[in-house]
């Protein structure tokens, strides 16, 4: 891994780590003031497979509600800090609303966060107890509440009381929704009135304007009320989750709790957030309960809409669009990208729309996406002017204003069939590499973590690990409909090691592949480690158990698979190998049915590796080797320390077991488009990953082609690369001479 697993700030040196947050002075002295700015911001909207999250923030506090797989990668491409995440508040126990924790909490971490509130429903504290293998929590204490049996969360800035909703089918099934209650901020200071109580200029102002009561020196109270105007009247907000019509009872019996809180005089229910999906949130009593208990003033957002057309994602749009102009066969656009419209104008919000008449049923929301902002204080609407969108002219428009780049696209179209248009092309040859994922440790803006999709045959898929988000690359990679042919032709999936960032995707894949074909249950080549974590969510969470038939990558060390199991997938045999990384790290190598120049098709895998000569008898002759690249190659004493390969070191690899074409992949964050390359020499029949790329081995043999205008395309990037090595080295210069002196 990946330092996800275990991050650098983890590692027990006995020193603090350089970046572990300090105390705070401002922000303790700002814990007992009602903020002036608090602001709701939808993360992930449920479209396309991106997360429902919301992040709640205000002048001191931060507070995330949900964490589906894919949470981290938004809040990192649109700026939103998780650092100072205090409180996360969750529906359900399900994968779809805590899959992104154990990479948050991870990154995080690394961030210097210490402590963490995580409230939900009851099992979350053995949830984490049980992904303790893969998630090494050392420096973050994760305190879980079970919000089904504790007082309700109050701090200075809201309180938050759990309403608890169980199913009639399983009442040990509990979902939580959420009211939360915002402290009303006091009015403002009346100067005169102080004069006439007596309060002499200095500190105590200050705290009267907050709304405490304070003692003059002569002993007099003076209460904060006789000295200010009046207050604001208080805010309040509630989260809704109704999982299925099996809970509509349970909601109903909360009715009165919701009336009340609509009618009273001293608050107003400003917003409904719906993390409900669509099925419910179109139900007939459901939206009758909403109508019955919320007033028409009082705003719906409802994530998981089908109205919500985009997933967020707008970086990986951005660079697709840009290499789309390089090779449409090999970077081909994102369905998602081609169901928007990009340039219809911005919807308007309930404030602009006319006000319904009296006693119509209230319309559903017309759609929402990420940065979606609710103001709650100091004007209380909804703000789409930061919301997310794609504008694919800008895109290539960059692409185009790089000097050379337009002459040198020009000159690839005419040397290269992989310029061809993309849907013009045979899709008949396989096998097909998808790349799904090709960073490491954490995802970036432009690379999620590691996953690779072999089509195999026709119909016939095979995943090669699955990090964080993997099923939501492939919806928006081939729409949703593509998606869930796929997801039924997903045969086997294989699992590298049980670092966290090639494998909590598994989860949504297993309930997905679940949920369209029940009777057919995928081949599971993993370590065997990973039984007790699957186990526990199939016994505690939700039924995963038949989903998947569970195979132990050390029993092919010996004996490869063959035989029916794998004959049906296109593949002859499927064989293993130990690799240094870390305890029960895999390589893999396939054998196809598949023929290229006379002899079968193999492709090998490295999962994450440090060079290692028994990946080379393994792969011995294959037509393609995956191979990790974390480093540069001056970095290759990182890249011991963390057990990883350079650049060099994992072309190296297929040279000595004499593959026919390498593709390097799992590339630092650091590397978010293209890394530090070797020589051109060097990269003969060598192709460096980006997401959503797919080739066959056909069109490897043209991959070299596309270095020229694709390093002028990204110069300036590669540039400061270039100079980051400078500073490096001249560094290193420095520290060597100090030493010799």
């Amino acid at each position: 891994m990946s330092t996800t697993a275990i991050p650098a700030a983890a590692k027990d040196t006995g020193q603090p780590a350089k970046y572990e947050r300090q105390p705070n002075v401002l922000r303790k002295k700002l814990s007992s003031v009602v903020p002036g700015s608090v602001n709701l911001q939808v993360l992930g909207a449920g479209a396309n497979g991106s997360p429902s999250a919301v992040y709640l923030f205000t002048d001191q506090s931060r507070y995330l509600f949900n964490c589906g797989e894919g949470t981290q990668r938004l809040a990192h491409e649109h700026k939103t800090r998780l650092s100072r995440l205090e409180h996360i508040f969750v529906t359900r126990n399900t994968w779809n609303a805590v899959g992104g924790l154990p990479g948050l909490a991870l990154t995080i971490q690394d961030a210097g966060v210490r402590q963490v509130g995580l409230h939900g429903p009851p099992h979350l504290d053995t949830m984490l107890q049980s992904m303790r293998r893969f998630v090494v929590l050392k420096n973050l204490q994760m305190q879980t509440i079970d919000a089904t049996n504790s007082e309700p969360f109050e701090d200075s800035i809201l309180s938050v009381q759990s309403v608890v909703l169980r199913s009639e089918q399983q009442p040990e099934q509990s979902v939580i929704s959420y009211i939360c209650k915002l402290k009303p901020r006091p009015g403002a200071l009346n100067l005169v009135k102080c004069v006439e109580h007596g309060v002499p200029p200095g500190p105590l102002l200050g705290q009267l304007k907050n709304g405490q009561d304070v003692q003059l020196p002569c002993g007099k109270l003076v209460r904060s009320a006789d000295v200010t105007e009046p207050g604001e009247t208080a805010l309040s907000f509630a989260f809704i989750d109704v999982p299925s019509a099996d809970y509509l009872p349970a909601l109903q019996a909360q009715a009165p709790e919701y009336k009340q809180l609509a009618a009273s005089e001293l608050t107003e229910v400003a917003l409904v957030v719906h993390f409900s999906p669509p099925a419910m949130t179109e139900h007939a009593e459901y939206r009758q309960f909403m109508a019955d208990n919320f007033s028409r003033c009082t705003e719906h957002i409802y994530l998981n809409s089908p109205s919500n057309g985009f997933s967020g994602y707008a970086a990986a749009h951005r660079i697709q669009y840009q290499l789309h102009q390089l090779a449409p066969l090999v970077f081909p656009l994102l369905a998602e990208s081609l169901q928007l419209q990009p340039n219809c104008p911005p919807k308007k919000t309930k404030l602009e729309q006319e006000e319904p008449a009296s006693g119509a049923q209230q319309p559903l929301d017309e759609g929402v996406v990420s940065m979606t902002s609710f103001h709650l204080r100091p004007k209380k609407g909804l703000d789409r002017t930061l919301e997310s969108k794609l504008t694919p002219e800008e895109y290539i428009k960059e692409t185009h204003a790089v000097p050379g780049v337009t002459e040198l696209l020009a000159k690839l179209k005419c040397d290269t069939k992989l310029s061809q248009d993309a849907e013009l092309a045979s899709s008949e040859s396989y096998p097909r590499i998808i790349f799904l994922g090709t960073g490491s440790c954490i995802p970036n803006k432009t690379r999620n973590v590691s996953s690779i999709l072999i089509q195999t045959a026709a119909e016939a898929f095979v995943l090669l690990d699955c990090g964080e988000g993997t099923h939501g690359q492939i919806v928006r990679l081939y729409g949703s409909e593509r998606a869930r042919q796929i997801m039924l032709q997903l045969q086997a999936i294989y699992v590298s090691h049980l670092h966290a960032d090639h494998h909590i995707g598994l989860i949504a894949l297993l309930t997905e592949r679940q949920s369209l074909a029940p009777e057919a249950p995928l081949l599971l080549l993993a370590p065997r480690q990973i039984e007790p974590w699957l186990q526990f969510y199939n016994r505690q969470i939700e039924p995963i158990a038949a989903a998947y038939t569970l195979v132990a990558n050390g029993e092919l060390l010996q004996q490869p698979l063959r035989g029916e199991a794998v004959a049906r997938l296109g593949i002859d045999s499927i064989a293993t190998c130990l690799v240094r990384h870390c305890p029960n790290a895999f390589g893999i190598s396939l054998t196809l049915q598949a023929e290229h120049e006379g002899a079968p098709i193999k492709i090998t895998y490295s999962g994450d590796t440090m060079p290692c000569l028994d990946l080379v008898e393994l792969g011995r002759d294959s037509t393609v080797l995956i191979h990790e690249a974390t480093m540069e190659d001056d970095l290759v004493e990182e890249a011991r320390i963390k057990t990883h390969s350079t650049i060099s070191q994992a072309i190296q690899q297929g040279r000595d077991m004499q593959a026919k074409h390498i593709i390097l992949t799992h590339f630092s964050q650091r590397y978010a488009k293209c890394p530090r390359l070797p020589s051109s020499e060097d990269m003969r029949h060598v192709a460096i990953a980006f997401d959503n790329m797919q080739v066959t081995v056909d069109d490897l043999k043209e991959y070299q082609k596309l270095y020229p205008a694709l390093l002028a395309m990204y110069a300036e990037y590669t540039e400061e690369l270039e100079q980051r090595a400078v500073k490096r080295e001249l560094k290193l210069e420095r520290k060597r001479k100090l030493a010799e002196t």
